[in-house]
């Protein structure tokens, strides 16, 4: 697909919304219609987050004339970077340490994901892997919106880890899996588990109302 702009909208129809995001309509040239925020422009270029919370940057001259009036009318005002400190080719990995977690937290303004789980052994967290955290779908919403945190329990909810025992009972948890969305000081915002029809997209709108407004 040669143009640019119709290439960003099939994108950002496949894949979910990110957190927290301001948008408006955009226009190229030709009509075409496409919802974004406005990050930045660096010389003849625009930078624009899509709905799934990626970074796409092409030229201006590739917008209507409203929307490059509007660009220069927001460019004294329009922060140089991301507000959010995301780096747009983040990778979410499975952390398994609180304080790393935490940390990550504090350095990309998102929440975590804290995931009380027994993946030996637990027929619902193998359900609950397999439903949502194995998708393709799931991995792009995270990239961009989540911290994630594993505590793998054995059978029975048996651990040799002192710190994780200490979490699940300041957490409360008493079966597996159960997880839990927290802001960087451990606060949490919403508790959820497996159930039947599961998906990434019900996982992320669970995880987009739970998640503090900005």
């Amino acid at each position: 697909m040669k143009n640019p702009f119709l290439r960003l909208i099939c994108i950002a129809s496949l894949l979910v919304t990110p957190l927290h995001a301001e948008y408006r309509e955009w226009s190229n040239s030709e009509g075409v219609k496409i919802d974004a925020e406005f990050v930045k422009t660096e010389g003849d270029n625009v930078t624009l987050r899509l709905r799934n919370g990626k970074f796409s940057t092409f030229s201006q001259t590739k917008l209507s004339s409203g929307d490059r009036d509007f660009l220069k009318e927001s460019k004294s005002a329009a922060p140089t970077e991301p507000q959010a400190s995301v780096d747009p080719n983040r990778k979410a990995k499975w952390l398994d340490k609180m304080e790393k977690a935490q940390e990550q937290s504090k350095e990309t303004g998102l929440p975590i994901l804290v995931l009380f789980t027994g993946t030996s052994w637990c027929p619902y967290c193998i359900k609950l892997e397999k439903a949502v955290f194995s998708e393709k779908s799931f991995d792009s919403f995270a990239n961009q919106n989540l911290v994630l945190l594993m505590l793998d329990f054995g059978p029975g909810g048996s651990s040799k880890s002192k710190k994780d025992k200490e979490l699940q009972k300041e957490f409360g948890v008493t079966g597996f899996p159960t997880y839990f969305l927290t802001d960087s000081s451990g606060k949490q915002l919403s508790k959820g588990g497996y159930h039947n029809g599961i998906t990434p997209d019900s996982f992320a709108d669970w995880v987009r109302k739970a998640a503090p407004k900005k």
